[in-house]
């Protein structure tokens, strides 16, 4: 359609109709479109992969996102924080915190500093399984890398 208004589209006009899919859970068309932009010659980014891993996981569908993830890091897209968070969540809320935690360990190894959204997840995993001083240890770590709790990590630890 947008070829025949003579638009080409591009990663941006992708992503766009992408993100508007999955906000919709119409994950069948997302992922058609999907692989219809990769046929198309047009590379996903880091933006187009996360909000596609994002659409899975809020659907409950982790094993496939985690699938994704496995084709974004063959294509040389590397996940970012938020990549990662999205996955932590889900993993979480099941109170699979060993998932999570090996989620967490690939972070650290790639060099990926948690953020305070992703702290939180994961130590509000870990109270909720009775894991409350791993959490205060990880609250420790955390605030001597420099990152500082916020009112809902306070919330969560006491």
């Amino acid at each position: 359609m947008m070829e025949e208004r003579g638009f080409e589209p591009d990663i941006v006009a992708y992503s766009t109709v992408l993100n508007c899919l999955c906000k919709k859970c119409l994950l069948k068309e997302a992922h058609d479109l999907f692989f219809e932009m990769r046929k198309q010659g047009i590379k996903p980014n880091v933006i187009t992969y996360t909000t596609l891993i994002d659409a899975l996981c809020k659907k409950g569908v982790v094993s496939k996102a985690k699938d994704i993830l496995g084709t974004m890091k063959k294509q040389g897209i590397e996940p970012n924080v938020v990549t990662y968070s999205i996955l932590i969540d889900p993993l979480c809320k099941k109170g699979m915190v060993s998932k999570a935690e090996d989620i967490v360990g690939t972070m650290t190894k790639q060099g990926i500093k948690l953020d305070v959204v992703t702290y939180s997840i994961f130590i509000d995993a870990l109270c909720k399984k009775g894991m409350v001083s791993k959490a205060e240890g990880i609250v420790g770590r955390m605030t001597k890398q420099g990152i500082e709790p916020n009112v809902v990590m306070y919330s969560i630890i006491h």
